[in-house]
């Protein structure tokens, strides 16, 4: 039943690879993926896959689809997920991976990500810099 599932996801992954960027030329595919490997319990990551390809390939690249990234980085990890999106908009320590992380992991996971624009940007690197002793309108090189 495995075998199945990767030889199906290798036929997908090469018509992904060919559609442009255009996940939807792939859908007939995608939907046998998602069929076999539902049946198999294998997690290939399509939704993930797909949600990235869209994001990437629109204009809401400009916000660096920082949640379709890390989406698709954990559902890749070899031992399984080790964040997960909670409730709030942060993240949580997946349930069974706690022992990975450090006790100060779940204050740090669950904070939400600042917008990013560019006084944002420009603020972080003045502070950056002044953390390394380069004063503002200071150049160094």
């Amino acid at each position: 039943m495995a075998a199945g599932v990767a030889a199906t996801k290798k036929e997908w992954t090469a018509c992904l690879a060919k559609s442009g960027g255009a996940p939807g030329k792939c859908e007939k595919l995608e939907k046998e993926l998602v069929s076999t490997s539902k049946v198999a319990g294998v997690e290939c990551c399509v939704a993930e896959t797909v949600c990235l390809m869209r994001c990437t390939g629109t204009s809401s690249k400009a916000n660096g689809c920082g949640a379709e990234f890390l989406a698709m980085r954990e559902c890749n990890r070899a031992g399984g997920r080790q964040l997960m999106q909670g409730m709030s908009g942060g993240y949580e320590v997946a349930p069974g991976k706690g022992g990975l992380f450090s006790s100060a992991a779940p204050s740090l996971v669950g904070s939400v990500v600042p917008a990013r624009s560019l006084l944002g940007m420009q603020d972080f690197g003045e502070s950056y810099a002044a953390s390394m002793g380069i004063h503002q309108g200071e150049v160094r090189f």
